[in-house]
């Protein structure tokens, strides 16, 4: 029986739509295996997980109002 854990695997260009970058330094991370990937065959795939990570790890919290 299938489990709903399941993730969605984006292709390259997708990923690096929703990350706002190129498909170019995507494959550069994945090259130099600064982020995890998956191999399907000879394609790769960035979970969706994986890219919140990115988002997560890159957002940087407001400054409180000091006056």
């Amino acid at each position: 029986m299938a489990t709903s854990n399941a993730t969605k695997l984006r292709s390259l260009p997708e990923a690096a739509e929703r990350l706002g970058l190129s498909v170019k330094c995507l494959r550069g991370w994945v090259w130099r295996r600064s982020i995890p990937y998956i191999k399907v065959g000879r394609s790769v795939r960035i979970s969706d997980e994986t890219i919140q990570r990115i988002i997560d790890r890159g957002t940087m919290p407001a400054l409180e109002d000091r006056r």
